[in-house]
């Protein structure tokens, strides 16, 4: 299993273009998806690691595209609403 999360965190990290998943990484998530309706039985962490992973194989601008026109323009607001917290 990987060593801990700040090491691996670098490999979750997406850019504008898609790149390949290493299969290791796959050991930081759990084996079985379980949903209840409401909420996902993984911690935050392997929620996050999911998500990373998605988005990096993919590529942010690949994942935007994929995006529903309105919730474009709800990551719109949120990104400027942090750009002016930097």
């Amino acid at each position: 299993m990987a060593e801990n999360n700040a090491s691996n965190q670098t490999h979750f990290i997406p850019r504008k273009f898609g790149k390949p998943i290493p299969v290791e990484l796959f050991e930081l998530l759990p084996e079985r998806f379980e949903y209840t309706g409401e909420d996902l039985f993984w911690s935050d962490e392997q929620v996050q690691n999911a998500i990373l992973m998605l988005v990096g194989s993919l590529g942010l601008q690949r994942f935007v595209q994929m995006l529903p026109p309105h919730s474009r323009e709800e990551l719109m607001c949120i990104l400027e609403e942090e750009q002016l917290r930097w």
